[in-house]
């Protein structure tokens, strides 16, 4: 399928490729700039005050386009990237769940294959690495799993399944260890809960071992926080908190959420100052609280994305004319003006939202291309906002014991 194709069919299905977003990404400079800028600092040495950045906007205005077109600007800069979606699958308030998702989702520079593998291999296999990796916040556990990577030996797949998430048990670890090195490892047992941040801390120190700058990972659908119980909301700020406030020293996040989610959330259910309490009522939970705060803080000052402007959707609406034309290989009978001037008749709002605009632009496209249509009497009705009400009582903890039976 031509490139043409690709990106028209994304649009039509609304599945952002990445060739999409580098192709149709109109007006979020400064949103891109912002990211850039924090990437060369990082790339540089500089410690930011923020590892990331909460973009937000309402639903159908670019937040999804704009996470790849970050991951396509961070893949030019030879940054590694993941992303995913939150879900009931995916949860924030448990990072031992998310790890897995994350590390499995990541992706190369110029690759199309998923996953760690390569990146290990290229950073095993260099001099003196047991040596350089001394200075990395590893834990016991993870500290034997680079010591038995480095080996390349017995284990290989195992080790390499271990850190994407498919945790070894401790005896396997053990069976392994003697395997390499012929001696027995002393390594007490440990939950994989508390392990979480290590196994981020060593992903990221492969990552640049490998040869790559860092590692970006971006997170959409994050209003989904909102349907949580009040207990799983407070620990999915703790957790959005240690990523902005640095996870690991050479990664950094994008958080896309919904535009209502600070009147509906933070405000509507008063999680600014009910999710501290909450957390300072828990002995084992207080020291979130600062955490929780910085996340909530930037969720409530992110800036909203700013609707285009009539000159950049008319220019976005003649990258559409053309890219249907050039993947369909025929001539439409209008020019790009007077096809702009059809879209926008039959709209009925000016402020319609900009993926309302590309969706209905090419079904005029596709009646013109495929019956000779005009298009006259197609209409759009408004898109909505996502229902971000709670399923149940904000103080009631089922809700986290029910998400996490999918696990089990």
């Amino acid at each position: 399928m031509s490139t043409t194709r690709v990106i028209i069919e994304g649009l039509r299905s609304g599945i952002p490729y990445r060739e999409t977003a580098e192709t149709m990404t109109v007006g979020r400079e400064e949103d891109l700039r912002a990211m850039a800028a924090l990437r060369d600092a990082m790339a540089a040495g500089r410690i930011p005050k923020i590892f990331g950045q909460v973009i937000r906007a309402q639903y159908g205005e670019g937040k999804t386009h704009l996470l790849h077109a970050l991951a396509s600007a961070a893949w030019d800069d030879n940054w590694v990237v993941s992303m995913l979606s939150l879900s009931k699958e995916s949860p924030l308030d448990r990072l031992d769940y998310l790890y897995p998702k994350i590390v499995q989702n990541i992706l190369r520079p110029g690759s199309h294959v998923f996953g760690l593998a390569s990146i290990v291999n290229d950073a095993v296999s260099t001099p003196m690495v047991l040596m350089e990796s001394r200075d990395i916040p590893l834990s016991p556990r993870t500290r034997a799993v680079l010591d038995n990577l480095v080996r390349q030996n017995a284990g290989m797949e195992q080790l390499i399944a271990d850190v994407e998430g498919q945790f070894l048990t401790l005896a396997d670890l053990k069976r392994l260890h003697r395997e390499n090195f012929n001696k027995p490892l002393k390594l007490a047992s440990t939950r994989i809960k508390d392990e979480v941040f290590s196994y981020f801390a060593l992903v990221d120190w492969l990552i640049v071992r490998a040869g790559y700058q860092g590692w970006l990972i971006l997170f959409d659908e994050v209003e989904l926080i909102g349907k949580f119980g009040r207990g799983a909301r407070a620990r999915s700020y703790v957790n959005l908190g240690r990523f902005l406030a640095g996870i690991a020293e050479r990664t950094i996040s994008a958080w896309a959420v919904a535009g209502n989610f600070q009147t509906d959330v933070l405000l509507g259910r008063h999680d600014l100052d009910k999710i501290p309490e909450w957390l300072l009522s828990r002995p084992q939970e207080a020291k979130g609280v600062e955490l929780a705060q910085l996340a909530m803080g930037e969720l409530s000052s992110a800036r909203p994305l700013q609707p285009p402007s009539t000159q950049q959707i008319r220019e976005l609406m003649s990258h559409v004319f053309d890219l249907h034309q050039a993947a369909y290989q025929w001539r439409a009978p209008v020019s790009a003006e007077r096809f702009y001037d059809l879209v926008r008749e039959n709209l009925g709002l000016m402020d319609a939202r900009l993926r309302t605009w590309i969706r209905l632009g090419i079904s005029l496209l596709d009646l013109w291309f495929l019956y000779g249509l005009d298009g006259s009497g197609a209409h759009v009705q408004n898109l909505t906002e996502m229902d971000l009400s709670e399923e149940l009582e904000s103080g009631e903890e089922s809700d986290g014991v029910a998400r996490r039976r999918i696990f089990e």
